[in-house]
């Protein structure tokens, strides 16, 4: 798990979540996995890159890691930057840098959140409440999407 910390602190209450979240599904599915950390921190980009070449001299076995933030590709350009290859990494959102990283490879997927939907969702169910007097429900599930190098051409194009 790389984490990006501000001063000693995660980013927000949503990485954290993704996180808890993580951890359950690890421990329930795949218990004997061992987990790593490493936080990385903002505004030191010197010190991060120390950091990664030190993790990964003192952990050659590891071979998958996971951003919960939008972050991820200051991972990507490291591994990119250090020519590493077969590592799987994954994580959040479509900045311009995390797409790049995933096109060039060292992202192995994103995780796109939908967030036009997500607000048109959020402005319908606050204006049935507000305008209409409709109940609403307190959760409203949505979908998510994983693109990979091969599909992230047709994301963009739908």
């Amino acid at each position: 798990i790389f984490r990006k910390i501000n001063e000693g602190i995660v980013g927000s209450n949503q990485q954290e979540r993704r996180e808890i979240g993580f951890r359950e599904y690890m421990r329930r599915f795949h218990p004997d996995c061992r987990i790593w950390e490493l936080d990385l921190h903002a505004k030191k980009d010197v010190e991060d890159t120390r950091m990664l070449d030190d993790f990964f001299e003192h952990h050659p076995e590891v071979k998958n890691g996971i951003t919960f933030n939008s972050k991820v590709y200051i991972i990507g350009e490291y591994l990119l930057k250090r020519e590493k290859r077969g590592f799987n990494l994954m994580g959040y959102d479509l900045l311009e840098r995390n797409v790049n990283c995933l096109k060039q490879g060292s992202v192995f997927f994103l995780i796109a959140q939908q967030p036009v939907l997500q607000g048109f969702n959020g402005i319908k169910t606050l204006c049935e409440y507000l305008i209409l007097k409709k109940e609403v429900q307190p959760e409203h599930f949505m979908p998510i999407d994983l693109l990979t190098r091969e599909n992230i051409e047709f994301y963009y194009n739908r």
